[in-house]
């Protein structure tokens, strides 16, 4: 090779600035690296992708308690009929991903599609958390049937519908469509108002029974959520 091309070629591709080498690795180092996302990150950004209807159904049922609450007793049906539809839409948002064929695309994510469903559901579940108990507070103090039994004619649908609604969302049909969860919801509110007016089952005496039965519902619906992870966990594996 002449000396004349070898120059050329040295002209061409200048020997790197060492001293700007260290300068420009540094500053790509720090461009491009990853921080380590907390519980606390992942869950504010799902807030962004739950639906306005979950929130709407939500707010519709405080609001019906704070309007209805000189109605005494049928206040107390009216809110409970509601609720199914209140966890009903939570569960269906929550779980939509498969529908909008967004599952491949959320498991090669920095966040894994498991972590995101239980984000969704600390989302949600930390709302309609504190709205039962407002819902309780409110509507209990004008009832008649004292707060803990008021809050367990109003959790007990919600329970219900949100139990059958996981139960439905792990099948194929349910994934694939919003109908399971909506039919379970008017199911449930039907079968509230059809026994509202059978005073004899919210007797005094039989409070009891309303108060075990809301925690065996409690701990089906901590079985369920359960058995949906662990669901997620054999799908993404």
């Amino acid at each position: 090779m002449s000396k004349d091309i070898r120059k050329m070629m040295a002209d061409a591709s200048p020997k790197p600035d060492m001293v700007g080498k260290d300068a420009f690795i540094r500053a790509y180092r720090k461009k491009t690296e990853r921080t380590e996302l907390s519980v606390f990150d992942i869950i504010k950004s799902q807030f962004s992708y739950i639906k306005l209807p979950v929130w709407l159904v939500s707010i519709a049922a405080l609001i019906v308690a704070i309007f209805g609450i000189n109605l005494n007793r049928e206040t107390v049906f009216v809110v409970a009929a509601i609720m199914p539809f209140v966890s009903a839409i939570a569960v269906f948002d929550s779980m939509r991903s498969r529908m909008y064929g967004m599952e491949e695309l959320e498991g090669v994510t920095r966040i894994s599609g498991r972590g995101i469903l239980l984000a969704r559901f600390i989302c949600i579940g930390a709302v309609h958390i504190v709205l039962l108990l407002v819902l309780s507070i409110v509507v209990g103090s004008s009832s008649g049937y004292g707060y803990a039994m008021t809050g367990a004619i109003i959790t007990l649908p919600y329970l219900i519908s949100s139990i059958a609604s996981m139960i439905i969302e792990r099948t194929e049909i349910g994934r694939e469509n919003a109908f399971g969860c909506i039919l379970v919801s008017v199911m449930t509110s039907v079968m509230i108002l059809a026994i509202k007016d059978e005073k004899a089952l919210f007797a005094a005496k039989y409070r009891w029974i309303w108060l075990e039965m809301l925690a065996v519902f409690v701990a089906l619906e901590c079985i369920q959520i359960k058995k949906t992870f662990r669901l997620e966990e054999y799908q993404w594996n």
